[in-house]
């Protein structure tokens, strides 16, 4: 029988080969490599050692029952398969494991053995399982494999347990756990020094930082203990023994204590110690000449920021990114006048007490900033200085808009002075360009001087001519259409001309660009009074028509409410169709809270301040609009924060007027966005204002909890987080749902419970079962409270025991009154109709209808 017999590979991606320098001298005292196939004539036998089987077959027996598709997520694993590697894959036989490596003896690759059978001694050096679902723990039979050099067992949130201290009987050079779920404490390995990398970053492990652990491992050169629970203090000379290490990452832990001292890592281009307790001063890293990022970080650092002399150019020529934000930092600015920062591109010194002036001047002579004039790359592309106490800062009036550099000065006392320079719109709001320059060019007149016959010229004036009539009659028309409409339903919005806001939004740049949802793209606009504007193209591609356009322009026109985003006005060209809303400049809840470079720890006032908010402002629309209106894209990203955490609700593409006389309608599409849908408007398409209640509760759990509703990087069990707060009420244990990263007085615990309790009210399944809007922000308010009794199994279902709302005080839950809301149209006027078909009391929509988009 002819057999081709290849090699196996090691399991040691290309990326790592300047890790594994040790571990490629081990594999070549087992293997020699063999550029091409050997063919070889009779069957090859391969042995294992009984051991290294078994332990496979134990791993096989834990996982097989609990891991979800183990056809694909475990391919090959069987029990009846004797070998994992090196198979004939024919009828009778099964495929390779999938995730285990082997290498075979070298004699069988260099023997021709060309009339008989061979026996070729095979050992298991690898185990590699990225994304593989695995679920269950790693039994302490992993150890039995001694010849296992690479254990890979990445992003499995379901794999959990201790880890086992049998991995010491391995010879493991890479020991790669990332984002899975184990938990306690690093187990004490004894001497085990080979390991090359070990990356435990993303689990819960806890305890103190692991030097007795990790002591004897002085070949290490990555390290990533980042995203578990570590506390405490790091010995001083803990990284002595280390001196190969590449990346540092203890990010994301409650680390406290000095810094330690990392000079004698001379090789070290990665650290991140970020989000940790750290304090002292700012560690000396000038010797350390391969540095390429640092990030230190949510610290409480203190010190004074003096790059010229910290990351010098002869000294130190890699370090691309600095990030030494949310710390204690101080400096005076004027130190800067001889800055040099090598290679430095990206710098980060945001919230801190820095002070003093800006030379930006001073940067740009010195060549530090990219210019489009000059196009210069390889120098800084930002500057990041946000919330600190800057007061002034020197620039080039004439030459702002040639700065490409993103400097970034919100939050400064600069920042605090009216928009009225080119200065303030650059540095505090990243709209760079010279307004004076843009005046002048408008007053410029290009002639062109045409040699033509006269018949040409009056063909060319009469044809100009009809063109203009055309359009300066379709002008009209549309404008006799706004004008109609507005009259008739009393609003005046604004109408923007199209040549201003394109001019405010520097002709819909990218750079200025804040979001885009399903309807249309938003973008940051300055008008020429210096005021701040969000603009809304609409895709070109709706079949809109203009009189549908113009009832949504002036149904958002006549919501005025604190708490939604306010319509300015609006500008139609041709198949242009945008909106004009108020600027909104800190971000939104998803950006600050959950997820994404802004992210910051609220305290809980301020949480609770965006809960009201929302609550209000659906209340608004649900129950004092007129037409009410259902919102049904209520999310974390559709929440803006303005100044001192006002909410504002934003992105109304979604929304649907609400007959007054009907208690629910029927949908025949569904929309918005998974994890906030409401069970009966998913299922079913049955839409009513308790879909928004349901979205609201989500959220309330998100803003409580710190993170999203869903997140596949937690545990099974914690993976969606309404399933887990009901799972963690029955527990008795709500507490455990708060953001671990926000301290609470014992009052505000109280407050907390409570209003996680108004959250699971509002996620009920049945949405007759959900307050309204107007009973939650009561319950919001202190005026009523809520009690949620634990639920019970019955029938394979979960059903509530029993919910009960009361009302305190004498007034009871009477209508909420709230100041600065106003409402137009009777119910008469409302926009959009509904079908004759009746359904049980509920009326069929058809999603044609008025949207407001």
């Amino acid at each position: 029988m002819l057999q081709v017999t290849t090699m196996v590979r090691l399991g040691v991606k290309e990326s790592r080969a300047p890790l594994v320098q040790q571990y490629c001298l081990f594999v070549v005292s087992l293997l020699v490599f063999s550029p091409t196939p050997v063919v070889t004539y009779g069957f090859t036998w391969h042995n294992y050692q009984t051991s290294d089987l078994d332990a496979l077959q134990v791993l096989w027996g834990a996982w097989k029952t609990s891991t979800p598709q183990p056809e694909s997520n475990l391919a090959g694993w069987n029990s009846s398969q004797e070998y994992p590697c090196s198979q004939e894959i024919t009828e009778n036989k099964y495929p390779n494991w999938r995730g285990v490596q082997c290498i075979t003896d070298i004699s069988c690759f260099i023997t021709n053995n060309s009339t008989g059978d061979q026996n070729c001694s095979s050992l298991i050096v690898g185990l590699s399982l990225e994304s593989a679902s695995i679920t269950g723990i790693l039994p302490p039979d992993i150890g039995n494999i001694s010849t296992l050099t690479t254990l890979e067992l990445i992003g499995n949130p379901n794999l959990g347990g201790t880890l086992p201290t049998t991995l010491n009987n391995t010879n493991l050079f890479i020991l790669d756990l990332h984002d899975n779920g184990f938990y306690g404490e690093i187990p004490n390995f004894g001497y085990f020094e080979w390991p090359l990398t070990l990356d435990l970053s993303g689990n819960k492990f806890n305890g103190s930082f692991p030097l007795p652990q990790i002591r004897s491992m002085v070949f290490l050169q990555k390290l990533k203990l980042g995203r578990n629970h570590f506390e405490g203090g790091i010995p001083e000379r803990a990284f002595e023994n280390m001196t190969q290490l590449v990346q540092l990452d203890l990010s994301n832990n409650t680390f406290n204590g000095t810094l330690p001292t990392l000079s004698m890592i001379k090789n070290l281009q990665i650290l991140d110690l970020s989000s940790n307790k750290f304090t002292g001063t700012l560690p000396d890293l000038r010797s350390m000449h391969s540095l390429q990022s640092v990030n230190l970080s949510r610290n409480g650092l203190t010190g004074s920021v003096l790059l010229s002399s910290s990351f010098n150019r002869s000294e130190n020529n890699s370090l691309s990114v600095l990030d030494l934000s949310h710390n204690q930092l101080t400096t005076d600015l004027s130190s800067w006048n001889k800055l040099e920062l090598g290679s430095l591109q990206e710098v980060y010194l945001d919230n801190n007490l820095i002070n003093g002036t800006l030379y930006i001047s001073r940067l740009s002579a010195l060549g530090l900033l990219n210019k489009k004039s000059t196009n210069s790359t390889g120098l800084l592309s930002v500057l990041s200085l946000t919330n600190n106490s800057i007061s002034n800062v020197v620039y080039d009036a004439n030459n702002v808009e040639d700065i490409t550099t993103v400097i970034r000065l919100q939050g400064n006392p600069f920042c605090d002075s009216p928009d009225s320079n080119d200065g303030t719109r650059c540095f505090c709001k990243q709209i760079c360009f010279n307004l004076g320059a843009m005046k002048d060019s408008n007053r410029k007149v290009v002639i062109i001087a045409v040699a033509i016959s006269v018949t040409s010229v009056l063909i060319l004036m009469i044809s100009v001519a009809a063109l203009l009539y055309r359009n300066r009659r379709y002008k009209r028309y549309l404008q006799l259409q706004v004008q109609q409409k507005f009259e008739e339903f009393e609003v005046k919005p604004t109408i923007f001309p199209y040549s201003q806001l394109r001019n405010a939004t520097r002709d819909f740049h990218p750079d200025l660009k804040l979001g885009e949802g399903a309807f249309g793209a938003v973008y940051k606009g300055i008008l020429p009074n210096g005021n701040v504007v969000a603009v809304k193209q609409l895709f070109a591609k709706t079949t809109q028509s203009i009189d549908e356009f113009l009832n949504e322009v002036v149904l958002l026109t006549g919501m005025k409410h604190r708490n939604l985003v306010n319509l300015k006005g609006c500008c139609i060209r041709e198949q242009q169709r945008l909106l004009v809303y108020e600027y909104v400049d800190n971000y939104d809840v998803d950006q600050v809270l959950l997820a994404g470079a802004n992210k910051t720890l609220l305290s809980w006032p301020v949480r609770l301040k965006i809960c009201v908010g929302v609550a209000r402002g659906l209340h608004y629309l649900h129950a004092l609009a007129h037409p009410r209106i259902i919102h049904r894209d209520i999310k974390a990203s559709n929440i803006l924060l303005a100044k001192n955490y006002d909410t504002k609700i934003a992105d109304f593409g979604l929304a649907l007027l609400f007959p007054d006389e009907q208690s629910y309608i029927l949908t025949k599409h569904i929309a918005g966005t998974k994890g906030y849908l409401a069970p009966e408007y998913a299922s079913f398409g049955q839409l009513s204002d308790k879909v928004d209640v349901f979205s609201f509760g989500v959220l309330c759990l998100e803003i409580v909890s710190g993170r999203r509703n869903i997140d596949e990087k937690y545990p099974p069990d914690e993976m969606y987080l309404s399933k887990w707060a009901w799972d963690l009420h029955r527990r008795d244990k709500l507490m455990d749902l708060v953001d671990p990263h926000m301290s609470l007085q014992d009052e505000e615990k109280l407050e907390v419970h409570r209003l996680i309790n108004i959250a699971l009210l509002c996620i009920q399944n049945e949405p007759e079962q959900r307050p309204s809007m107007e009973r939650v922000v009561a319950m919001l308010q202190g005026e009523s409270e809520a009690e949620v009794v634990a639920l019970k199994p019955g029938n394979d279902e979960h059903y509530l025991e029993s919910i009960r709302l009361f009302a305190v005080g004498k007034g009871g839950l009477g209508t909420v009154k709230e100041e600065g809301e106003s409402s137009f149209l009777d119910s008469s006027r409302r926009g959009g109709g509904r079908s004759e078909d009746d359904c049980s009391g509920a009326a069929v929509l058809e999603l044609s209808e008025i949207r407001v988009r």
